[in-house]
């Protein structure tokens, strides 16, 4: 009785309410048979009888802390590794200086900032001073 039986279920069967379970397993076991099927060639047998618990581990610190990865070289001692160190900071240049730009130039922000900053006034005056229109001083009047 305790005999399993590969036995495919017909679609409209393991939709049915109480075959949940069932068609949870008969579907992963379909998955599983597939990415068996496509990645045989590529999964050998240790990493299909491992547990998953594969840990990869780098000896380095030096991307935690940033450092300068490979060799270097100064006063064209080895021009090859020169060019390479000169690529690399130019790539990091070019990243930082694009970074850097701006959308608005700091004269169009000054002058949309003050235009809020007058809009702002302007709602926040007394109803009197709100209706008064601008008189230009007379010229004729010493500026004290």
């Amino acid at each position: 009785m305790g005999e399993n039986f590969d036995v495919d279920l017909s679609k409209n069967l393991l939709e049915m309410k109480f075959m949940k379970k069932t068609k949870e397993q008969v579907l992963k076991k379909r998955d599983d048979a597939e990415g068996q099927a496509m990645y045989s060639k590529q999964i050998s047998d240790k990493m299909r009888k491992s547990d998953g618990d594969i840990i990869f581990r780098q000896a380095s610190i030096s991307n935690c802390k940033n450092l300068v990865e490979g060799r270097l070289s100064f006063g064209g001692m080895n021009r090859v590794v020169e060019k390479l160190m000169e690529s690399d900071y130019n790539k990091k240049y070019f990243d930082a200086e694009k970074r850097k730009e701006k959308d608005v130039s700091d004269e169009q922000m000054a002058k949309e900032y003050s235009t809020v900053v007058d809009t702002l006034n302007k709602k926040f005056r007394p109803k009197k001073q709100r209706n008064q229109k601008f008189q230009k001083p007379s010229t004729t009047e010493p500026l004290v």
